[in-house]
């Protein structure tokens, strides 16, 4: 490994690295290959891990972004349309049902709801923005 020199600092943003840049389809698909790591890694697994061992050998998982579980499936329970966020599947076969999942959304069925969470996403931070300009422009100078 070569020794460290100031000229190897690189800002994030002409490195392309700026999450603002990543897509809700880029930030799924990074998250389901985050899980497949955890996974992996077992009990020695870092950072927020979104699945979970069941009872009968079942590995219950969910794929989320920006803080919101998408809704993989939706199902009649009752003769009423349910939304299923939370799909468990058995542990020997998790990394499978990862991959199925992985597939369709680059496949773009979930494009709809991937739309939707991005266009929160940029609300939030024009909300963010606005609120902190709002708050500077209102404090005494210094």
């Amino acid at each position: 490994m070569s020794k460290f020199n100031p000229s190897m600092l690189v800002p994030a943003v002409v490195a392309g690295t700026q999450s603002a840049a990543r897509s809700a389809k880029d930030v799924a698909l990074a998250n389901i290959n985050k899980m497949r790591e955890q996974f992996a890694a077992g009990e020695a697994a870092e950072g927020k891990v979104n699945f979970r061992a069941i009872e009968g050998g079942r590995t219950a998982f969910t794929i989320r972004v920006s803080n919101t579980a998408l809704v993989l499936e939706r199902t009649k329970v009752q003769d009423t349309d349910v939304d299923v966020k939370e799909m468990t599947v058995p542990t020997a076969n998790f990394t499978d049902a990862l991959s199925y999942y992985a597939d369709r959304i680059q496949a773009g069925e979930y494009d709809a709801q991937l739309t939707a969470l991005t266009e929160r996403k940029e609300a939030r931070t024009d909300k963010l923005r606005k609120t902190r300009a709002d708050k500077k422009a209102t404090e005494p100078k210094k």
